[in-house]
């Protein structure tokens, strides 16, 4: 027989898995500004829970489902780049034709799907 314990700990163990490293794997591809550029720091890849900038790469960590906006996921970012390591917060969502929006502190930008 299971204590009530038991069961919140197994409740909460089912939940973190199913917001876990795919979380944001509704999102996985590639976006940009303007796809047709074949150069671009303004280029975002996500796959699983990660995703890259130019020349930075973040985990995506502790996701959190924002309530009744859109698919709305906030992460908590562990990143690297250019030698350093630093963490970070992004709120990631579908956006219009199936493009990316990206808040973080002080700018929001919406990106275009290239693949």
């Amino acid at each position: 027989m299971r204590r009530r314990g038991d069961a919140l700990r197994w409740a909460v163990g089912v939940l973190a898995l199913a917001a876990g490293p795919g979380a944001a794997a509704g999102l996985d591809g590639v976006y940009d500004l303007d796809c047709a550029a074949a150069v671009s720091d303004a280029r975002v890849s996500i796959a699983g829970n990660r995703i890259e900038f130019w020349e930075t790469a973040c985990s995506l960590e502790n996701p959190v489902n924002v309530r009744d906006l859109g698919g709305a996921v906030l992460f908590d970012m562990r990143c690297t780049g250019e030698g350093e390591t630093w963490t970070d917060r992004v709120l990631l969502m579908p956006g219009f034709e199936g493009g990316l929006v990206r808040v973080a502190t002080g700018f929001a930008v919406t990106y275009q799907r290239c693949q």
